[in-house]
């Protein structure tokens, strides 16, 4: 038996600290993809932002993107 990395997958942080994505929105693998770096820079070119919440590293999806600037 062999096992394989299916690679890294990247989901939303929600809005802010105290909720999480509604959605539990993941990014899309393409083909290829399988470090973080490639994975967030997928979601890049489908709306998803990178930001920082309390010196960590946060995803947020299109939907909690807008969410987060209220």
């Amino acid at each position: 038996m062999s096992a394989f990395s299916l690679g890294v997958e990247i989901a939303c942080d929600g809005p802010d600290e105290a909720r999480d994505c509604p959605q539990s929105a993941a990014v899309p693998r393409r083909f290829g993809s399988m470090t973080a770096p490639e994975v967030r820079a997928d979601g890049r070119s489908l709306g998803w932002t990178l930001r920082r919440r309390d010196g960590q590293r946060i995803d947020l999806c299109p939907d909690c993107r807008k969410e987060a600037r209220r």
